[in-house]
């Protein structure tokens, strides 16, 4: 069954078998048993939502007052019963004819196509096998734009989204997204003069990349993709003769992957 139901009604059998139906009903929604276990004090049939919903409310006490509730399988008989009997679907009255088995019953009514569903856009019941359609063309569902983001209307598409409004909405979004980065950038360097104040050995270097050829003794120590450049005022040392040598000037490891102890040090 679908989430929808809440009983099983035996309204729904297309034939009856000769068996007193009450042997197939529920003793807690008095509906047809569905997908039953049983106690195994009395060995009542119960749906297994219904016995489950009702130790919720009354913890290990069987609806027929056995001293305590232990489940067990649903008695053979009672199975056997069940599974002759043919139902209608539960949307027949969607317009679905077909009739299943009671064992194929749920798979049916999670696959049927009459289910209805309601329209994100204009919140129409429509069923479920024309929602697809319903929905690729319904004017009240929300598109999003996806070079400016806006969300609008199918119908209001040619009012609320022309060509001149999205590329006017990713300028402004632009001019926010730069106001935005020279806010963060200002931030930045007053964070910068308050270190400077602080510790005025800190200076500030400009590094220059030109494109000419290396002609420092050391080369062998700068990493490939860094040969052929000259760096205006840096050179490529050994970590501990920087920080012996040179304690209050900058200097960055050489980001070589075998982890070398050489380093960047600006003069």
């Amino acid at each position: 069954m679908t989430s929808q139901q809440k009983i099983l009604s035996s309204g729904r059998i297309l034939s009856i078998p000769r068996v007193d139906i009450d042997d197939l009903e529920c003793s807690i929604c008095r509906g047809l048993l569905w997908k039953p276990v049983a106690c195994q004090s009395c060995e009542t049939p119960f749906c297994s939502s219904c016995i489950h919903q009702w130790l919720v409310d009354h913890p290990k006490h069987c609806p027929n007052r056995c001293e305590t509730y232990i489940e067990r399988k649903c008695p053979p008989f009672v199975a056997k019963l069940l599974a002759q009997l043919n139902m209608h679907c539960f949307y027949r009255s969607y317009g679905c004819n077909q009739v299943t088995s009671y064992e194929g019953l749920d798979k049916h009514e999670i696959e049927c196509g009459f289910q209805p569903r309601q329209c994100p856009g204009c919140k129409s019941q429509i069923l479920k096998k024309d929602f697809d359609n319903h929905t690729s063309t319904c004017p009240s569902i929300e598109l999003t734009c996806q070079n400016c983001k806006l969300v609008f209307k199918r119908a209001d598409l040619n009012q609320k989204h022309t060509e001149i409004i999205c590329l006017k909405e990713q300028i402004r979004q632009l001019q926010y997204e730069s106001k935005e980065y020279k806010r963060e950038i200002h931030e930045l360097n007053l964070q910068l003069d308050e270190m400077r104040i602080m510790n005025p050995s800190i200076t500030e270097t400009k590094i220059t990349f030109n494109d000419l050829q290396g002609t420092a003794d050391n080369c062998y120590r700068i990493p490939a993709q860094y040969r052929g450049l000259e760096w205006t005022g840096m050179n490529y040392i050994h970590k501990s003769f920087a920080i012996k040598n040179h304690p209050t000037s900058g200097y960055a490891t050489s980001f070589m992957p075998n982890g070398s102890s050489y380093i960047a040090y600006f003069r």
